[in-house]
């Protein structure tokens, strides 16, 4: 992503804006009440990137990926890929893109393959070939599908937030706090699982405050005074707390 224009300028990794391999996003303009957390960000999105979002609470991580996801509306914005705005496209954003929001999407009292059924844009037809996809197979859902949601693991749980993101085979996944309220052990299976849907050749987005998913990505941003910033990937530790607080 480039932020401003100045940073546009700047950047010797620019991509053509609106191809069939960039995202040009542009206007993101957003405030609660009083408080302006999004500044009129205009920025690429090069797809084939890992890439994460950091800020301080209340920056506005969160609304950012909403807005992206097209789970929030932003007034004036435009998300621009092969000719067509994505925001104002449903069909062709599911197609394009999957999101898991920090909050539990599932349906607890239904079975997992339920939760995944409901989720899924295709034929009921086409379900069963949906869940051999490489995505959905690399979470290893088969041994719980017939399940109910409120009889996992919070684990088990985030794995099948996961797949219904991915069930309808995205490019592009935008993930809200991945390893939120997770164990070290769950944490650590997360962040294998989006760093080989990277590999496979896709796009990650994410927001977090685990400094060990940094270590997944290729582009770090900061979100700060409602601009977004573009860091040093490898900035970690006190360094990094300082360029959030600032």
């Amino acid at each position: 992503m480039e932020t401003t224009k100045k940073n546009n300028e700047n950047n010797t990794e620019k991509t053509k804006a609106g191809s069939e391999r960039s995202i040009l996003v542009k206007n993101i303009d957003y405030s609660y009440r009083n408080n302006h957390v999004l500044d009129h960000l205009d920025f690429t999105l090069p797809l084939g990137e890992s890439i994460a979002i950091l800020g301080a609470n209340g920056s506005g991580k969160s609304t950012l990926l909403s807005i992206l996801a097209g789970a929030r509306k932003c007034k004036g914005a435009e998300m621009l890929y092969d000719g067509c705005d994505l925001l104002k496209s449903a069909t062709k954003r599911s197609q394009l893109i999957g999101y898991v929001p920090q909050s539990d999407p599932l349906m607890p009292d239904m079975s997992v393959r339920d939760n995944l059924l409901l989720w899924f844009h295709g034929k009921k037809s086409e379900f069963e070939a949906a869940l051999q996809t490489p995505s959905i197979q690399m979470l290893q859902l088969d041994s719980f599908l017939r399940k109910r949601v409120n009889a996992l693991s919070g684990g088990m749980r985030k794995r099948v937030s996961l797949a219904t993101a991915l069930i309808n085979d995205p490019q592009i996944l935008i993930m809200d706090e991945p390893a939120a309220a997770l164990d070290l052990c769950y944490k650590a299976e997360i962040r294998d699982y989006l760093q080989q849907f990277h590999r496979d050749g896709h796009t990650l987005i994410l927001t977090t405050h685990d400094e060990e998913d940094l270590s997944i990505i290729s582009r770090l941003y900061l979100l700060r005074g409602g601009k977004l910033l573009l860091q040093d990937r490898i900035l970690r530790g006190e360094e990094l707390i300082r360029e959030i607080k600032k």
